[in-house]
């Protein structure tokens, strides 16, 4: 099932408590670059209206001594339903490197269980892999001005060449990390079956 990236981190988010639209966006204020999304106030509040409408969720008065009353929001069952089926769906990774999408599936379906979380790390390392092997390094002419004289075409293949190392670094760091947090998953998961 798809679900746009706030859904999720809302679902995830009142799935281990009730929490007003305010504490969505403390939390996504510490931990959203971590995850690769950010929300402002009024875009949450209308999402958890949202929620209300699909009976995703139920608003609940949570009267206050200073100050006007808050309305928390909890998670019903239909909600706790959407949430497993976006776990529980195959996850296809991006093109793109390091993509938002990964971070938050990783974030909130990893945390379901070792076993949730070793399966997406190993999806997302078996297609990095493979994406690495077949990138096409050629240097690219269309970027240089048709005439170029020999210094600036030098410095433009010296300067793809730097793109190309920048892109090939983020990429073998990201797979030595999902090869880490492999194995690292992996002996969790051996040491818990003892």
């Amino acid at each position: 099932m798809s679900l746009a990236r706030l859904d999720v981190i809302l679902l995830g988010l009142l799935s281990t408590g009730d929490r007003t639209g305010y504490d969505v966006w403390k939390w996504l204020e510490a931990h959203g670059p971590w995850v690769g999304y950010s929300a402002r106030t009024s875009q949450i509040y209308r999402q958890l209206g949202k929620f209300v409408e699909w009976e995703w969720a139920q608003p609940i008065l949570d009267p206050r001594d200073s100050g006007p009353d808050a309305k928390l929001y909890r998670i019903t069952d239909e909600g706790r339903a959407r949430l497993r089926e976006w776990i529980d769906s195959p996850y296809e990774p991006s093109r793109r490197p390091l993509d938002p999408d990964f971070q938050v599936r990783l974030r909130f379906a990893g945390s379901q269980s070792p076993e949730k979380a070793l399966e997406l790390v190993r999806i997302e390392l078996e297609y990095r892999k493979r994406a690495e092997e077949l990138f096409d390094r050629t240097f690219d002419l269309v970027l240089v001005a048709a005439g170029a004289a020999p210094a600036e075409l030098a410095w433009q293949r010296e300067w793809y060449q730097l793109q190309q190392d920048r892109g090939h670094y983020m990429v073998s760091n990201l797979i030595a990390w999902l090869e880490a947090t492999e194995r690292r998953l992996a002996a969790l998961i051996a040491s818990s079956e003892q």
